[in-house]
């Protein structure tokens, strides 16, 4: 049975059960599939074949029925869905990057929306448009950029914190392409293995329990607990990661 998350970030826990270790993060508009029952909580497995335990509260079995034409990612790093196209109007709910609505009349400055529960809100346009239109790895670095000093959280894919293959999931996901949510190389996504010789900008890096994105010859951006978060670095500052390095992976061969 396949619904849609209501809440504005789910957690997607590793046991059914609250306070159980979070593996992933699932947004608002975002599609599962309902596996099993365990009380408070569904066996989901999402879109991009990740499985985990939701709660049920954050799920809306019955949501409207919209085109995929209707569909609109948010774009911004948060948006408020007002109950009023102004800016006096009560917050109802706030959206992160990469959470999907149902657009149905754009006025001036603002955009009517149906949420996943069928509550109607109103969006700025601004954090609905679609992004500029790069050479494709230009995006997916755009993309990594637009998180840079956000807070490390194991298993985050927000601004809120983010972890690292969050941090890649999301720069991928956000142009597009879904690619494996996990710090390892798994087949059957788009992702190949290549040597680090012939990785070029949005290639991946691969590391033991670890993955970042190379920005150009000289820098990496990732998201690291040791760091506190995104940062970018110098790879002739962190030979000591470097030489942990298992492969590099690549949509583009």
């Amino acid at each position: 049975m396949k619904v849609i998350v209501k809440s504005p970030i789910a957690p997607l826990h590793a046991h059914a059960c609250h306070g159980a270790e979070r593996v992933d993060e699932v947004l608002h508009g975002w599609e599962v599939e309902i596996l099993t029952s365990h009380g408070d909580f569904h066996h989901i497995r999402t879109a991009y074949g990740y499985y985990g335990y939701i709660c049920k509260n954050d799920l809306e079995l019955s949501p409207p029925i919209t085109s995929q034409e209707q569909i609109r990612r948010i774009c911004g790093n948060f948006a408020d869905g007002l109950s009023e196209p102004k800016v006096q109007g009560d917050v109802v709910i706030t959206l992160p990057r990469g959470a999907l609505v149902a657009v149905f009349g754009e006025m001036d400055r603002y955009t009517c929306a149906f949420l996943a529960d069928g509550q109607t809100v109103y969006i700025r346009t601004a954090s609905l448009k679609k992004p500029k239109l790069t050479p494709f790895r230009e995006s997916i670095i755009d993309a990594a950029m637009e998180y840079l000093g956000t807070q490390y959280r194991w298993g985050g894919k927000t601004h809120e914190g983010i972890d690292c293959s969050g941090l890649t999931f999301m720069s991928y996901y956000l142009n597009g392409t879904c690619i494996w949510r996990d710090a390892h190389y798994k087949s059957g996504f788009a992702i190949k293995k290549i040597a680090f010789e012939d990785a070029l900008p949005a290639d991946l890096l691969y590391f033991p329990g670890h993955v970042a994105m190379l920005l150009d010859n000289d820098r990496i951006i990732h998201s690291s607990h040791s760091n506190d978060g995104v940062k970018i670095e110098y790879i002739a500052d962190i030979q000591g990661l470097m030489d942990t390095l298992l492969y590099c992976g690549s949509i583009f061969r």
